[in-house]
């Protein structure tokens, strides 16, 4: 059996020295259900653990990367303790891996990105993303603190002053300001993603593998020492803020739910009208 084999939530192809990880939701935009976000907590060291890759290239399936948990399991979430404490720690395990993976990874961003599947991109090493995708950490707008690895890599990657202006607000940040500030390391035209992150992997795969590799885990020291200093209370607070206010937090996802589906039937009556 494959050790991949063991995934429904993400689909993991190896070729050609590169493992090929696909967030494969497509019907709900690659939201994440309490199982899913198990996986995301995993899959790297999976990847660490198989010799036949060299590199891994991240995307996410249909219209978009991911939009994170769904507004079930984050209701869940303010109810079962069970579940939050595996939230816990699946959310160290995330940020772990993706450091502790001496691998290059290279995500391929098609389409909106939020919560923990934008973690799981940003916190990659080269980040690709198409010119008409947008981005946001979300979290204060679901009234929880932003826990999933946003308060680490935020600040490392764009500086305090504007990782504060995104955090705190939970504004979304289009592609293109996002390449300006450095959020993320390329733009892309839209379609071309996937393409250009198997070009980026595929580059990798030739280069001196243990060139990369330390270079890779000394540059990543400045992430270690973010996560014990930021990051760990920041995931200690969002853990929280889902068991002291969840009446907030349930309150603001039933918001987000009727604005999503206010959306959602807007553009299916601009469809029927020709306008789309």
């Amino acid at each position: 059996m494959s050790r991949y084999e063991k995934y429904t939530f993400l689909k993991t192809e190896v070729r050609d020295s590169i493992a090929f990880v696909t967030i494969h939701n497509p019907e709900k935009m690659n939201a994440c259900s309490h199982e899913d976000h198990g996986e995301f907590a995993t899959i790297l060291r999976d990847v660490a653990e198989d010799d036949d890759v060299k590199a891994v290239v991240l995307s996410g399936a249909g219209r978009a990367f991911s939009v994170g948990a769904t507004y079930d399991y984050m209701k869940q979430l303010t109810e079962d303790q069970e579940a939050l404490e595996e939230l816990q720690v699946q959310v160290r395990e995330l940020v772990r891996s993706h450091i502790d993976l001496e691998k290059p990874v290279v995500s391929a961003v098609n389409g909106v990105a939020t919560g923990s599947g934008l973690m799981l991109a940003l916190l990659s090493d080269y980040v690709i993303v198409e010119e008409n995708v947008k981005m946001a950490d979300g979290h204060i707008k679901a009234a929880l603190a932003a826990g999933d690895g946003g308060v680490l890599i935020w600040p490392m990657a764009v500086g305090i002053t504007r990782a504060k202006r995104y955090l705190m607000t939970g504004d979304w940040i289009d592609a293109a300001e996002a390449e300006r500030i450095g959020l993320v390391t390329e733009l892309v035209p839209v379609g071309s993603a996937f393409e250009r992150a198997t070009e980026v992997a595929t580059e990798f795969t030739k280069m001196p593998q243990q060139a990369v590799r330390f270079t890779k885990r000394a540059i990543n020291q400045w992430l270690s020492v973010g996560s014990t200093i930021g990051f760990e209370l920041s995931a200690a607070l969002e853990v929280q803020t889902f068991g002291m206010y969840g009446d907030q937090v349930r309150k603001a996802v039933d918001d987000l739910d009727e604005m999503a589906k206010a959306k959602a039937a807007e553009r299916r009556a601009k469809v029927a009208d020709g306008e789309l």
